[in-house]
């Protein structure tokens, strides 16, 4: 589909009573949402090895998910990891009981490939016990969820989390950063180093590329950096669509002024990006004081731990 129609959708739909409804079935029928779990896991594999290097262990953790979507696709693998809890915190309720359902059902069926995905991070016969736990649950609702400790709070706000000081091993989100206006990140991450144990961490998969190129092969992942805001806004400034454009310096500078130390960066620097700046791709003046890598960084894994902290609330 062109960028253009899609965009066209995702803004009637907004504007639509119902129009979360209608998108979510136009996303079945024609998009990407299914109940596939693997879509997911070899990311959340990566990321847990990644933090296991630096010291983390998911068993017994509590951790806490910011953005779930449709599919709580991350909680539950942090269940089947070992993790004691997972709080799960999304703006608006969105999880898919029957997606979840059918993807509760593949997980269970696909405990070889899964123990294989996480060698080395969890024993083969706990995994085995937490998958039996799953395939005894009823469905994939958030009741049913509760049963092995995944708890999901939608419509919540993860800037303002009901939970004492000091109460989460592990504050995580996967794409769901550059959804979400500067304010409010500069927010939810204030929040997460109050909620986070002094030796607690925090690590945030991060997708800043033009999502319309994910499935318009005609434009570039940096597509939308050829647009003024105001421009951007008239386009894609609806909750279906919005991204907040924000590069990694200045994803970065989030997490330092919110009073992190940012202990690994991993960037992904797309190289198609990088050739049609070189042709002459007419990026906005915005950006055009960003070094050629950091304006085509179109992924971004970042984890980081508090610094030092004195309470005020």
């Amino acid at each position: 589909m062109r960028w253009t129609n899609k965009a066209k959708i995702q803004k009637a739909c907004a504007l639509l009573p119902g129009g979360d409804v209608l998108y979510r079935q136009i996303q079945r029928r024609y998009g990407r949402l299914n109940a596939d779990p693997f879509k997911r896991l070899p990311q959340h594999a990566a990321m847990l090895r990644r933090l296991h290097e630096l010291g983390f262990r998911v068993e017994g953790a509590r951790c806490l998910e910011v953005g779930t979507g449709h599919l709580p696709i991350a909680p539950l693998a942090f269940v089947l990891l070992g993790a004691a809890e997972v709080v799960t915190v999304d703006l608006h309720r969105r999880l898919d009981t029957e997606l979840t359902t059918e993807m509760i059902r593949r997980l269970v069926a696909a405990g070889d490939e899964i123990a294989e995905l996480y060698r080395g991070l969890v024993d083969p016969a706990r995994l085995a016990d937490r998958l039996a736990a799953l395939a005894a649950l009823p469905s994939g609702s958030p009741a049913d969820l509760r049963k092995v400790h995944v708890h999901y709070a939608a419509p919540g706000d993860a800037a303002r989390m009901p939970d004492a000081d000091d109460t989460f091993d592990l504050s995580f989100s996967m794409t769901v950063f550059e959804h979400v206006t500067p304010p409010a990140l500069a927010a939810i991450l204030d929040e997460a180093r109050r909620v986070l144990r002094p030796d607690g961490f925090a690590a945030h998969l991060i997708d800043p590329s033009d999502h319309f190129a994910h499935q318009d092969a005609g434009i570039t992942r940096i597509n939308f950096l050829r647009f003024s805001e105001r421009e951007w806004q008239r386009v894609g400034g609806n909750e279906f669509s919005y991204c907040n454009r924000l590069r990694a310096p200045a994803l970065e500078r989030l997490f330092t002024d919110a009073g992190f130390a940012i202990e690994r960066r991993l960037p992904t620097v797309d190289e198609r990006s990088v050739a049609a700046v070189k042709r002459g791709f007419p990026v906005h003046p915005d950006y055009r004081d960003y070094d050629l890598e950091d304006l085509c960084t179109t992924e971004l894994e970042i984890y980081a731990r508090p610094r030092a902290k004195v309470h005020q609330r």
